[in-house]
């Protein structure tokens, strides 16, 4: 169904903005453990992801049911989000390094070394690659991981000056928007 959202002055101004009702952005996971598993996943923090949510995943892929396409998205938010936590950990590591070379409050600030310089490159490129990598199907992961590794690489940018210009380009996208939010869609 088609909702005409315009107010009621507009009625007659250009064409009408329509909205359609009932669309979902997130994969259409049939089997209710394995949708529960999968919106507890999707709104669970990815700095370190919660072993009874782990747990929970691991016990719903494992699990005997014909929604085999529930099941490996869930299997494909799983990957995601280990793979979130490790990297995401990797930048952490790498802004404390930059922290204890340059002095937390920048008392020694200098221009990075060359191992520094790499290591921050390596890190966009592969943090670029990763989100380029989700197909057209896949824009709640893309979102998901954007939210959860945007913030480090951008604190990694804060504590760094002169820097390629295409770092300008990382964003951090808040928890709601387009696909709504995982927090609400959880419930």
């Amino acid at each position: 169904m088609l909702v005409d959202c315009r107010p009621p002055f507009a009625m007659s101004i250009g064409s009408p903005r329509l909205f359609s009702e009932g669309v979902t952005h997130l994969p259409d996971v049939k089997d209710p453990d394995v949708l529960t598993v999968f919106k507890d996943l999707m709104a669970a923090s990815w700095d370190e992801i919660p072993d009874t949510v782990i747990h929970d995943a691991k016990k719903a892929l494992s699990k005997k049911t014909d929604d085999k396409s529930g099941q490996e998205a869930l299997a494909n938010v799983f990957r995601a989000a280990e793979a979130a936590e490790e990297f995401g950990g990797m930048l952490v590591s790498l802004r404390m390094a930059i922290d204890d070379s340059v002095g937390l409050s920048g008392e020694d600030v200098k221009p990075l070394s060359e191992e520094f310089v790499n290591a921050l490159r390596t890190a966009y490129q592969r943090y670029t690659a990763y989100l380029d990598s989700f197909g057209p199907d896949e824009v709640y992961l893309h979102k998901k991981v954007e939210t959860e590794l945007g913030t480090k690489m951008i604190h990694l940018k804060m504590r760094c000056a002169g820097i390629g210009s295409e770092w300008g380009k990382i964003t951090v996208l808040g928890t709601s928007g387009l696909s709504g939010s995982y927090v609400e869609q959880r419930a």
